[in-house]
């Protein structure tokens, strides 16, 4: 991790999250007055589980995973966070503590803001309460689907709709190169990393993915559809 120079202001920045854009020229001012901009190195911590709530944090550049943190070391993957996407959690109005643990993937730069200067612009700029509580409603809406994905889909599906993810929400090409590791992607499908690996390597047999030094094709997408579908 190191502390960098930043890059650019708020006001002339191409990376800033869509929520941003809703601040007035002042707001902007602000928050730059605020802003801390940091590099993290893959695999190292942004924020902990269980930690304050002191700022909301921003990922301009890389690859982050949000997860909880389990016991006996099982941890479960909430999502994969790409640039550009402002990160809060619900204890930023329940008791200022962090609620699940924030890591980079790839090499990932973050901007840092005060959560009390953040909260002030909400409360008093209506177009950025609105975009915050739309981009809360998404997420919760996304944990939704994820209990589905968990609780009534056998390991094949929950495999399919994670290469699917993989390719039309993060990469968003094919084939892809894979930075997210087969640990973590079993993580975010609730299995351990053999089981997800032994059904790798069945749709490899199949040919419906080819899968070698972390690149992934994905031969066949409408079988994979299908196995999302028939869960």
């Amino acid at each position: 991790m190191r502390n960098d120079c930043k890059t650019m202001n708020c006001t002339g920045c191409f990376v800033k999250s869509p929520i941003f854009k809703l601040f007035s020229e002042e707001e902007l001012a602000t928050v730059e007055s605020v802003r801390c901009e940091v590099i993290y190195n893959p695999d190292e911590i942004i924020y902990k589980q269980g930690t304050k709530t002191t700022q909301i944090v921003t990922i301009t550049s890389g690859l982050a995973k949000s997860y909880i943190e389990g016991t006996n070391g099982k941890n479960f993957i909430l999502d994969i966070i790409k640039p550009v996407t402002m990160i809060s959690g619900p204890g930023i109005y329940v008791d200022s503590k962090h609620h699940f643990s924030l890591k980079a993937i790839e090499t990932t730069r973050c901007c840092f803001f005060d959560v009390h200067v953040i909260k002030e612009i909400i409360r008093n700029n209506p177009q950025v309460s609105e975009a915050v509580i739309e981009m809360i409603s998404r997420r919760v809406i996304t944990y939704f689907d994820k209990f589905i994905f968990l609780t009534q889909k056998q390991v094949v599906g929950r495999v399919a709709d994670n290469l699917i993810y993989l390719y039309e929400h993060i990469y968003n090409c094919n084939p892809m190169r894979v930075t997210v590791s087969f640990q973590d992607m079993a993580e975010m499908t609730g299995m351990t990393k053999d089981t997800f690996v032994r059904v790798i390597r069945d749709l490899v047999n199949e040919q419906t993915i080819i899968f070698e030094d972390n690149l992934l094709t994905i031969l066949d997408f409408k079988k994979l559809q299908l196995l999302s579908q028939m869960g």
